[in-house]
């Protein structure tokens, strides 16, 4: 099986500085949606998030939307924040991570993939190379609460492994 590999870990997207970037040696951004940026299943953004936004740009850092969600819901969040993105991503799958690094023109090697899920985001940046940010969810899923809570508890040994290794931070 599959373990994904953690390279870095936050809190909260919010925490992340352009420094951090920096520390990271990426020079753009993927985000994901759910339970990272926004609520599950929601178009409510967590506090901050447009004013982060805008610091990691002014910052110089591309940011582009990958997400799994579909349109139109993919398109209000990225307009909502003034950001590009591809949808229906089908991470793990790393196709359109690629494609998003292309878009941002850096190699996919230069850009963080900032996401909740280790079975996910996180697994769809080891197979590409992207620099792997695991964000602690903001809360427990709302749709599919036991499909996810499967997941989590498959996640919960390699988070605590990695914790316990290097903590949160760049």
């Amino acid at each position: 099986m599959f373990i994904p590999k953690i390279d870095y870990r936050f809190k909260k997207v919010t925490d992340i500085t352009p420094e951090d970037l920096s520390k990271m040696g990426v020079k753009a951004v993927g985000l994901d949606i759910d339970n990272t940026i926004c609520f599950d299943g929601t178009t409510n953004f967590a506090e901050g998030i447009h004013k982060w936004i805008a610091e990691i740009k002014d910052a110089g850092f591309p940011i582009m939307i990958i997400t799994n969600a579909a349109n139109p819901r993919a398109g209000r969040i990225a307009k909502a924040l003034s950001l590009p993105y591809v949808h229906l991503a089908k991470k793990p799958f790393s196709f359109k991570l690629r494609i998003a690094a292309k878009r941002m023109n850096v190699n996919v090697s230069e850009m963080a993939m900032l996401g909740d899920q280790l079975f996910a985001d996180i697994k769809a940046a080891n197979k590409c190379g992207a620099v792997a940010v695991r964000i602690d969810p903001m809360q427990g899923e709302t749709r599919f609460p036991r499909y996810y809570a499967k997941r989590r508890k498959k996640e919960a040994p390699i988070i605590a492994e990695f914790e316990k290794n290097h903590g949160y931070g760049a």
